[in-house]
Order: structure tokens, then C-alpha cells, then sequence
């Protein structure tokens, strides 16, 4: 009797528990999976906030290079460009100097000019001037040249020009060596230079130089020669300046 009453009181509670077994095993299972989809989402949340933070950091770096790159680079322009734009005044200030150098040579040239022609007429009124070597320079030249600067004179009072032939002599006791010279005529009207080089002869020390001019009259005059010190930086080579020619006198 009382195992009967036990098996009536257990059977209730047995299927008591079952069924808050099943009522249950569902909650549990979806705590469970909540449980396991939390930490699979902050795994992944986190891992992909971890990488994000490296990449941040990465491209951070890459941008920094790249603009201080960029900085130096504009840094080089700018002084560039105030090189640039120094050297540009400089060149204006000197292109104004220059400019303002050669109207002032081109006033005083015109100047000059103007009282050379006054002069010149009032040479004219008082019977003018006959042909004359105004000035003779010699200037020494690396390996044995020599360059002449010979200027000629004459103001005639009716404009009559001055025609003939030159010659240039360097004499040495009764030893004379003639001047090579590449246009011996000479035309013109009031003024006239002429330059020219050539090439001593090695051992030959002239005393004196003599310049002949010939023409409607003759004109003779000497200099006495003397050698300075040469002057470098040739305009052509002493290859192809002319010998001096030796004659008897």
C-alpha cells in the first residue's frame, strides 16, 4: 500500500521535471548560443578594431613622410626662387648701371665729337692742318709680337682727303726690318687709325722706329723704341701674325 501511494506521488513529479526539463533545455540552448555569439562577435569586433588601429597608425606614418617630402620640396623652391629673383635685381641693377654707363660714354663721345669738328673748322679757317703721324703706341704681345697703333692727321680747308701708302720701319744701327702690314694705303679725310700686328725676328733689338708716309707730299717721322711688358690674353695666335722682312738700309 504505501509503495502504491510512493509510485502515485513520484510519477507526478517525475513528469514535473520533465517538463521543466523541456520548458528549459530551449532557454538554456539559446543562452548558450548567446553566450557563444558574444564572444565570437568581441573576438571579431576587437581583431578588426586591433587592425584598424595599425592601419590608421601606418597611413598616419605615410602621410607624414609624405608631406614633410613635399614641405622640403616646396623649402627648395622658395630659395630657389630667392636665388632667382636676387640674381634677377642684381642683373637689372647692373643692366641699369651699364645702360645708364653707356649713354653717358655716348653723351661724352657726342661731346667730344662736336668740339673735334669745331676745332677742325677753325683749323680750317686758319689754312687747315697738313697730313702728320699724330700718335704712335707699340704694345708687346706674348712670344715675340708686337701689335701698332698708328694715328693719322689732316685738315684741309677745301675737304680734300688724304691719300697714299704707309710704311713702318724698325731700324737697328744700319740693320732695318720692315713692319708687315695687311693695308699699306691709307684714305680718308680728316682722321684715320691703324692697327695691325707682327712678329719679331728672334735677336733683333730695334733702336728706332720709323713711320714713312707717301703721297701728294712725304712725311718721315721716328720714334724711339721702347718695350714694355707684355700684355697677355691674345686676341689670335702668334702663328699667324706676319715676319718682319729685313732690308738693307
Amino acid at each position: 500500500m504505501q509503495d502504491t501511494q510512493e509510485h502515485n506521488v513520484s510519477e507526478p513529479a517525475n513528469k514535473l521535471r520533465q517538463s521543466l526539463k523541456q520548458g528549459y533545455t530551449p532557454l538554456i540552448i539559446s543562452a548558450v548560443v548567446l553566450s557563444l555569439g558574444s564572444l565570437i562577435l568581441g573576438y571579431t569586433v576587437g581583431h578588426r578594431q586591433g587592425l584598424t588601429v595599425v592601419g590608421y597608425d601606418a597611413d598616419a606614418k605615410q602621410l607624414v613622410d609624405v608631406v614633410q617630402k613635399q614641405k622640403n620640396n616646396l623649402d627648395a623652391l622658395n630659395k630657389n626662387l630667392n636665388t632667382a629673383v636676387q640674381e634677377r635685381d642684381v642683373a637689372v641693377e647692373n643692366s641699369n648701371e651699364l645702360y645708364a654707363g653707356i649713354n653717358k660714354l655716348k653723351a661724352e663721345k657726342t661731346q667730344l665729337t662736336g668740339l673735334a669738328a669745331i676745332y677742325r673748322e677753325v683749323l680750317r679757317e686758319r689754312g687747315g692742318l697738313s697730313l702728320s703721324v699724330q700718335n704712335l703706341a707699340i704694345k708687346p704681345l706674348p712670344e715675340n709680337a708686337f701689335e701698332y697703333q698708328l694715328d693719322l692727321l689732316q685738315v684741309s680747308p677745301n675737304h680734300r682727303r688724304a691719300t697714299g701708302n704707309i710704311e713702318l720701319r724698325l731700324i737697328s744701327g744700319a740693320e732695318v726690318l720692315i713692319v708687315p702690314m695687311e693695308n699699306k694705303g691709307f684714305n680718308f679725310e680728316d682722321y684715320a687709325r691703324l692697327t695691325g700686328r707682327w712678329t719679331m725676328p728672334k735677336g733683333f733689338n730695334p733702336q728706332f722706329i720709323e713711320v714713312r708716309l707717301s703721297g701728294p707730299t712725304t712725311v718721315i717721322k721716328r720714334f724711339s723704341w721702347q718695350r714694355g711688358k707684355a700684355v697677355e690674353n691674345l686676341a689670335s695666335f702668334a702663328s699667324e701674325i706676319p715676319q718682319a722682312e729685313a732690308t738693307v738700309q
